[in-house]
């Protein structure tokens, strides 16, 4: 589940880090020569739309950009994410804390004391004290216990392949637009009812020992542009294990923001389209929702 979240989400992501919690996948090494993340491009008669899947946060080692990706970059007029904080980070710090803080009703008391025994001992593995998590809801604890230990190894924020992109357009003045608000991505979490939030922590609290080793397979994965073993990792365990969770992180955006492509197309020009990983695998991917009102998805 740490996984599956991490191909997910930005906004959260920033927030969260900047108290110590957030989702996102890493890299373990640097990218082979060969490295070649999955991309994909929609076309009509005079509209070109490429589909880049990213990784929110890597090693500053780790070489992930290829001809193809920097081709594609370069050529776009525009470069479209999910969402972006804009440089305020107070701002995103702000919500954060609404949305994920809860003091009022301590995380203990919403737990059996067994659930919450497995909490602690799962904050323990993550060098985090319970005492950090028990003001927090459900959901962000889980953001916590599972981000935590792998910002310690190292896999930084700044870096993420969405944060590089954003970086390189600003530079050369590209425009930058956003699907969504920090605002709303934050409630994607955030809008799930309690019990969903806690089925959710406690699947995290499974895997955070699982190790560096799922993780580091992933990024293998991804890297190769193994969108069938990107799936088999984290979509189709998601679907059966937090179906509510996948239909609200994924589903439901992946239909909002195919509507804007849609809108898109109608338009001219270049565009790229860089949102994490998991939005562009599996039979909800953007690619199938777009191939199935009529547009040509095409690998790049």
């Amino acid at each position: 589940m740490r996984t599956k979240l991490l191909l997910g989400l930005r906004a959260a992501r920033r927030g969260l880090l900047t108290i110590g919690a957030a989702a996102a996948l890493m890299l373990h090494q640097p990218a082979p020569s060969s490295a070649d993340p999955a991309m994909w491009v929609v076309k009509d008669e005079d509209s070109t739309l490429y589909l880049f899947g990213t990784f929110h946060l890597i090693r500053p080692e780790t070489k992930w950009r290829s001809d193809k990706i920097d081709a594609a970059f370069q050529d776009s007029e525009e470069l479209w994410l999910e969402a972006s904080e804009g440089g305020d980070v107070t701002a995103v710090q702000a919500l954060v804390l609404k949305h994920g803080m809860d003091p009022a009703h301590p995380l203990s008391s919403k737990l059996s004391s067994e659930d919450w025994a497995k909490v602690r001992a799962a904050a323990k593995h993550a060098g985090l004290p319970a005492g950090m998590l028990n003001g927090m809801r459900p959901w962000m604890a889980a953001l916590t216990i599972a981000v935590v230990p792998v910002v310690r190894e190292g896999y930084d924020p700044k870096l993420g392949a969405d944060r590089q992109l954003e970086a390189a357009a600003r530079t050369s003045k590209k425009i930058v637009k956003t699907f969504e608000t920090p605002e709303q991505q934050l409630l994607v979490f955030a809008s799930l009812p309690e019990q969903s939030e806690i089925a959710f922590l406690l699947q995290m609290v499974e895997e955070v020992a699982e190790g560096k080793e799922y993780v580091d397979r992933m990024a293998d994965a991804w890297l190769a542009g193994n969108t069938g073993e990107l799936e088999a990792m984290t979509l189709t365990k998601m679907k059966s294990d937090a179906p509510e969770l996948y239909e609200t992180m994924f589903v439901r955006r992946n239909m909002d923001w195919s509507d804007k492509i849609a809108a898109m197309m109608k338009g001219s020009g270049t565009s790229f389209i860089a949102v994490g990983a998991g939005h562009l695998i599996g039979e909800h991917s953007v690619q199938s929702i777009l191939t199935r009102r009529g547009f040509t998805v095409t690998p790049y």
